[in-house]
């Protein structure tokens, strides 16, 4: 099915209807369903609703719609929001933000599923401690059926969308309408039972009396992990791919879950990262330097906002015929068995080459000489046997040759042809 931004709906039968909205503006969209037998197009329009019945594997019969709906932008940038966000880059723990990880916490699958919410700090125990004995509230079970169905970062991203008014009331954002990738806000229909949760729990109390440890957090990320230095060393490298403003919004419960979307409205534009937190592991003070342990924790933050930059440098590529070549055959590249599967299209695996390239790239100009080229190894160690990135080994050698001996006046994107060139000579 195309339509517009959508390429793909799976539909299933057991829903009935089985609903796709369809964002629609002042012109109407076209909406072409297409199975592998047959086809029907639609000219959608605000408001209308388009009924049918598909069969599905010769059998199963579903009842379809297709809605148009008004869009409605996801961000909505004020002139003061932006004369007070302007050349910014922020930390934050959102108070919203943090009442869904919590949440999160109390779900059976976020208890089952180390990747959901990280387990091992103090604050989680504390978090048990206050809210175990709410575990049957609604809102749980709702939440624990969303993050079967693969709902996690799109109801807590959406979050952010909404904030506590001084009545302790769940309110829209007047920035976002939705902060997740879709056309609207999965967290919204939500509320009245998130809004139950939070004033039953007594989370506004719970969320005050550990500000120190939110505060601390924030603290890290901004000055010793220093964000700021990050996206400057990122802007000086993709000198035509401009933000006015940085995010970095987490929660101390997020476990090794990270995402990122971009905004722009009114001529400004921001990028969001939404990660976890960097706990220190065991025996990491013993291995490494302070200087090189922060540069480390900071590859969380690095690798997404990252993609704010690359991603966008490389759609000026897309034409590139060695591009193409390059990407053929991904099992070239990518071991399917692994993390690497999940990026099994040739715009991921060129982008997560680059993403984690790019920290080698990164801990050259700022970490320790004496840390440096065990770093590097690190990173290959992660990315080529432990991720399953079959060649990056052979990647990060010749990114780092090529960045290092690039001509005064070159930046990194300069280099892309070059880059995508190695890839095409590498394929086989």
């Amino acid at each position: 099915m195309d339509a517009g931004p959508y390429r793909t709906w799976t539909v299933i039968p057991e829903v009935k209807p089985d609903i796709l909205d369809v964002p629609v503006t002042d012109k109407p969209v076209k909406v072409v369903f297409k199975s592998e037998t047959d086809s029907v197009t639609f000219m959608v329009t605000i408001g209308q609703v388009y009924n049918f019945i598909v069969l599905v594997n010769g059998k199963d019969s579903a009842y379809t719609q297709v809605k148009g709906q008004k869009f409605v932008k996801p961000a909505t940038f004020s002139k003061t929001y932006i004369k007070k966000k302007d050349k910014r880059t922020s930390v934050e723990i959102p108070a919203v933000y943090e009442l869904v990880n919590i949440v999160y916490a109390l779900t059976p699958s976020g208890q089952q599923n180390e990747n959901f919410v990280y387990t091992q700090s103090s604050y989680y125990t504390q978090v048990r401690q206050w809210f175990d004995k709410f575990q049957n509230a609604p809102i749980v079970a709702c939440f624990d059926s969303a993050l079967k169905q693969d709902g996690y970062f799109s109801l807590k991203m959406d979050a952010y969308a909404f904030e506590f008014s001084k009545r302790g009331k769940i309110t829209q954002s007047k920035t976002y309408d939705r902060v997740s990738w879709g056309n609207k806000n999965t967290l919204r229909p939500y509320i009245p039972q998130l809004q139950q949760f939070a004033r039953e729990s007594g989370f506004a109390l719970f969320f005050k009396e550990h500000q120190n440890i939110y505060q601390a957090q924030i603290s890290c990320y901004r000055d010793s992990i220093n964000t700021a230095d990050m996206v400057n060393w990122l802007r000086q490298n993709f000198p035509t791919t401009t933000y006015n403003a940085f995010k970095i919004i987490f929660s101390p419960l997020v476990s090794w879950n990270q995402s990122a979307n971009r905004f722009e409205d009114n001529g400004f534009k921001e990028a969001q990262a939404h990660v976890n937190f960097p706990y220190i592991q065991p025996n990491a003070k013993k291995e490494w330097s302070a200087e090189a342990l922060n540069l480390i924790r900071g590859s969380i933050v690095f690798t997404e906002i990252n993609h704010s930059f690359i991603n966008p440098e490389l759609e000026k590529h897309f034409k590139d015929p060695n591009f193409e070549i390059a990407f053929t055959n991904l099992d070239v590249w990518l071991d399917k068995n692994k993390a690497a599967g999940s990026y099994y299209n040739p715009v991921s695996a060129f982008n997560e080459y680059m993403n984690w390239g790019l920290v080698s790239l990164y801990e050259m100009d700022r970490a320790p000489k004496a840390d440096l080229n065990k770093m590097i190894q690190a990173t290959v160690r992660n990315m080529q046997n432990r991720s399953g990135f079959k060649k990056f080994d052979a990647f990060n050698t010749f990114l780092i040759d090529l960045y290092q001996n690039r001509p005064p006046n070159k930046t990194l994107a300069d280099l892309y042809p070059q880059i995508i060139t190695w890839f095409a000579q590498n394929k086989g």
